[in-house]
């Protein structure tokens, strides 16, 4: 194993009722900068990526979503700002709220199912979310989360 692979796995994976939090492994790689990984084809965090993109949040209080998936499978991973995640289990109605910071190092797995609602807690925000399929019209149903 090459002694740099330690960093392509997460450093803590903590189970929540509705998603997946997983920290990311990182290093001092040059003198002011840090080394993340956030995804390494041969240690996959929850899927087989297929789509990315990333989210620009342009106001505070503005929020994504609010919509469940049947097929696509998300990691949402704060790269600036603060985010409130809002889930709610379609078929449970149980619900959870997970706060996280791009400072953190951190992205939350969304599995199908789950309707999910992203709302900026700061005035700009970037969100990189990796995906298990690309975005279709038939796959984003919409479904409120209060």
């Amino acid at each position: 194993m090459n002694s740099l692979d330690q960093y392509s796995k997460p450093l803590k994976v903590q189970n929540t009722a509705l998603a997946t939090v997983f920290s990311f492994n990182y290093r001092d790689s040059k003198k002011g900068r840090l080394f993340i990984p956030v995804f390494d084809s041969r240690f996959p965090l929850a899927f087989d990526l297929k789509y990315s993109y990333i989210s620009k949040f342009l106001e505070k209080d503005n929020a994504s979503g609010n919509h469940y998936h049947l097929v696509k499978e998300e990691i949402l991973i704060p790269l600036d700002g603060m985010f409130d995640i809002h889930l709610e289990d379609i078929e449970s109605k149980e619900k959870e709220i997970i706060s996280i910071k791009g400072d953190e190092n951190k992205g939350v797995y969304i599995r199908t199912g789950i309707s999910h609602k992203v709302v900026s807690r700061e005035e700009t925000g970037t969100l990189l979310v990796l995906a298990s399929n690309h975005s279709t019209m038939e796959d984003e149903i919409d479904y409120s989360v209060e």
